[in-house]
């Protein structure tokens, strides 16, 4: 059924549908596709994939993994991948994952993976599986990080001081009901915490005109005024947190290493280029007329197999490459052993050809 739905590039006009890959570490080359319903879930699709996995892995060669982005790793997912060997990227939704990356940095023993990244090890149980959480820090993601919690930050202080100029409005009860809705607010904050607060009384009178000493009081009436600062450290905590990720394994260490299991991750760029492929507006021009789901069925069949292709030369050529320690010109004039990189999936698939 293709259906219209939730479009991340803003075109809700075009039906949609979802394409399941899965290819190998070694190349991307791609080993099941299937097609799915337009609003399909990929947590329930990679819940599916998982338990059909299972049996899969147990009749295969050792080793075999599985490795995946953090839409693998769920709660109702983990009796699956109790049964499998897997790599996956913990997803930071998890209170748990915060906790964690604040304690990397208050041990602060980071390990040297390489010149960009450094990373620490957390043994532990979660949802049931013994595994190892690999803290990753990457010092390319630190002044994004800065620039990222420096946006939400300034979006956080608009937010908040429309909350505090309608707070100043309102007239309460008593000095409780009045502060107590400023501790609303201040809880939820963020990257601020609270400058000073001045309570105002407010008095209303029985009778009209000026009061006297005699005038009887109608009600007492409370304004309470506030304003926030930027809080350093809770800023500070937030930009660690960002040039950081955990990636959890339940493979034990006698099969891979700490690296290998980071390398392992990572290598999920050939799944990523593989869809960015199938993505490219020239290549995807015919879905403009298709409108039949047996045909958009079968049109993404034959641009999975032209990613396989692909794929398949790709690698050949990289593997030649290697074994001559020869390179390639990439699309800025730099040698290159690893095509595509730097260039356009297009441009070197005619090359190939």
């Amino acid at each position: 059924m293709i259906t219209h739905g939730y479009s991340k590039d803003h075109r809700p006009d075009l039906k949609q549908v979802v394409l399941e890959t899965i290819v190998s570490q070694d190349g991307g080359v791609p080993l099941v596709s299937k097609s799915w319903d337009g609003n399909s879930s990929d947590n329930e699709i990679f819940k599916a994939r998982a338990k059909a996995l299972i049996g899969q892995f147990k009749a295969s060669k050792s080793p075999r993994y599985l490795i995946a982005d953090s839409k693998l790793y769920t709660q109702e997912n983990a009796s699956n991948l109790a049964c499998l060997p897997f790599v996956t990227r913990i997803p930071e939704t998890l209170k748990v994952v915060g906790q964690v990356i604040d304690q990397a940095w208050d041990f602060d023993a980071w390990q040297v993976l390489d010149e960009a990244n450094d990373y620490q090890r957390f043994d532990l149980g979660h949802y049931g599986i013994v595994q190892r959480w690999l803290v990753v820090y990457s010092k390319a993601a630190q002044e994004r990080a800065k620039d990222t919690v420096s946006k939400a930050q300034n979006r956080a202080y608009e937010e908040v001081q429309k909350q505090l100029f309608h707070l100043q409005a309102q007239r309460f009860e008593s000095q409780e009901a009045a502060e107590k809705a400023l501790d609303k607010i201040v809880k939820k904050l963020t990257y601020h915490h609270l400058e000073q607060s001045k309570l105002t009384q407010h008095i209303q009178y029985a009778q009209k005109g000026r009061p006297t000493k005699d005038t009887p009081i109608k009600a007492i009436r409370w304004q309470i005024q506030a304003s926030v600062v930027p809080d350093t450290d809770k800023i500070k905590l937030h930009q660690q947190r960002k040039t950081c990720f955990v990636i959890g394994s339940s493979i034990p260490d006698s099969e891979l290493t700490d690296a290998e299991v980071i390398a392992g991750y990572k290598g999920q760029s050939a799944a990523e280029r593989g869809f960015r492929f199938l993505k490219e507006p020239v290549f995807f021009v015919s879905s403009l007329f298709v409108k039949k789901p047996s045909r958009i069925q079968g049109l993404l069949m034959v641009m999975t197999l032209a990613l396989l292709i692909y794929s398949v030369a790709q690698r050949r050529m990289r593997k030649q490459l290697e074994s001559q320690n020869e390179t390639l010109p990439n699309q800025i004039g730099q040698p290159t052993a690893h095509p595509p990189s730097g260039g356009s999936s297009n441009c070197w698939m005619a090359s190939i050809g």
